[in-house]
């Protein structure tokens, strides 16, 4: 294949993936602002530990002003607080007719749509638990399933080449419902400030049942907005999110929450706690408030919602503690 693909962000998703592709001979080119880790990839590679074998791959970085000649293919692979940057470095490089991928957390296709059209804007969902270890180093679990799509839902030629391409190195689905994708993923991603209140795990934080049932509607607000906005719900391995739709009887809701805690690990940790313990701004004004801003605009009453947010916000912050008493009071504003 021909095509040059620019990958922004070499974290643990744009790093993961585009180094598969790399390794399979593609053509591409990271782009990170962190000097470390491209000097530690430069000097002995990028050490990519995966389920079918760690694998250690020479690769081209560049910052952002080293960035050389176009691109078929860019892929904003960071934080979504850092997507309006990424657009800046990518765009002057992209193609007349090259597509623009977003990797990220959140819903930001529709951003991507206004800066290149329908038909170039792909937005991808990733179910793949990764971390970045250390400098030039990261690692997953899981082999991953990548679903990619157009927001109208029609497959262009361009988006069948990008998932032959990808589909060498990953499993791939083209997606006709790639807004239901993320949406059903952002689910997810709120579940993680919520357990995030805390120094401990959900099987801790939400052991007795008014705290599962105050999850439960923390759920079904999210819920209620996507459906508002016309989402198609996929089902997650966690749960479905369409077992908490607003039309579903509290117990039912409660059945949904109960069946998914069985999976929950007494040791397990949600990422944005993580994050703010290690001082790394997380994405919180990018996905539970921009849930909380889209049910504000369509007259969405989000009480659980809002409170998590509120909470959330002052302990990243620095103004309040990680602590049950978070917990209380959620499950105070659910009564």
């Amino acid at each position: 294949m021909s095509d040059r693909i620019l990958v922004i962000g070499i974290g643990p998703i744009g790093g993961i993936i585009g180094g598969r592709l790399a390794r399979a001979g593609h053509d591409i080119t990271f782009v990170d602002i962190d000097k470390e880790h491209v000097a530690a990839i430069r000097a002995n590679g990028l050490q990519i530990d995966v389920p079918d074998g760690p694998f250690n791959v020479k690769i081209k970085t560049a910052h952002p002003h080293e960035i050389d000649g176009q691109f078929n293919v860019g892929c904003i692979a960071v934080r979504s607080n850092y997507t309006a940057a990424a657009l800046q470095t990518v765009l002057p490089h992209l193609a007349a007719n090259g597509l623009l991928v977003s990797m990220q957390n959140g819903i930001n296709p529709p951003i991507l749509q206004e800066k290149v059209g329908a038909d170039r804007a792909v937005g991808m969902a990733i179910r793949m638990g990764s971390k970045k270890i250390a400098p030039g180093h990261l690692a997953t679990g899981v082999r991953g399933h990548l679903y990619i799509g157009h927001l109208h839902g029609k497959t262009t030629p361009g988006l069948e080449n990008l998932h032959r391409v990808l589909q060498q190195v990953m499993e791939t689905e083209i997606s006709d419902n790639i807004l239901g994708v993320l949406w059903s993923k952002l689910t997810y991603t709120c579940l993680g400030y919520y357990g995030s209140l805390a120094d401990a795990s959900l099987a801790e934080s939400c052991r007795s049942e008014s705290d599962r049932r105050a999850l439960a509607d923390f759920f079904t607000e999210v819920v209620a907005v996507g459906e508002a906005k016309g989402v198609r719900w996929i089902k997650l391995t966690e749960y479905d999110p369409a077992d908490f739709h607003p039309r579903n009887s509290p117990d039912r809701r409660l059945a949904a929450v109960n069946e998914f805690a069985r999976s929950w690990k007494a040791n397990d940790r949600k990422g944005p706690l993580r994050y703010v313990q290690k001082k790394i701004p997380t994405e919180v004004e990018y996905t539970l408030a921009y849930v909380v801003n889209q049910g504000d605009k369509l007259g969405i009453e989000m009480p659980l919602c809002r409170k998590v947010l509120q909470i959330f916000r002052a302990i990243e912050a620095g103004e309040r503690s990680f602590g049950r008493q978070n917990y209380d009071e959620i499950a105070a504003a659910a009564r």
